[in-house]
């Protein structure tokens, strides 16, 4: 029994050890998340939707730069069925860029933690067609 035992206890430690090292490994990964850009008072809305991201897309940005300017609003990514947050250089970089364009569709560079973005940049999304 003790020869079937320290085997299994081994091979569980260094099973843990991979899963671990895997998912570090993935937290800090660059990539891409296409979606829209949206106030967070008004993503609450779109969320409880079938298709968010689809209900975002016909949000107004203006209606979004108002709810950021008259209601401190934050600037969060609806992509898919996922709300996602931004970090502060994301949401100067949100902010930049709902005030120059009149469509939230984008693509954002960052590390994505959870339901978290660490930006490093954000760009318009390629038009659709």
């Amino acid at each position: 029994m003790k020869k079937l035992v320290l085997p299994l206890v081994a091979v569980a430690a260094v099973s843990f050890c991979l899963k671990f090292a895997s998912a570090a490994d993935e937290s800090g990964k660059t990539e891409q998340v296409k979606g829209v850009l949206i106030d967070d008072h008004c993503a609450a809305k779109m969320m409880k939707q079938d298709n968010p991201q689809a209900a975002a897309e016909k949000h107004k940005v203006s209606c979004a730069n108002k709810c950021i300017k008259d209601d401190g609003a934050s600037v969060v990514l609806i992509s898919g069925k996922d709300e996602l947050k931004l970090d502060s250089k994301g949401q100067e970089l949100a902010k930049d860029f709902l005030s120059s364009h009149k469509k939230a569709d984008v693509v954002v560079t960052g590390e994505k933690s959870g339901d978290e973005l660490k930006v490093t940049e954000i760009n318009a999304a390629p038009a659709k067609g």
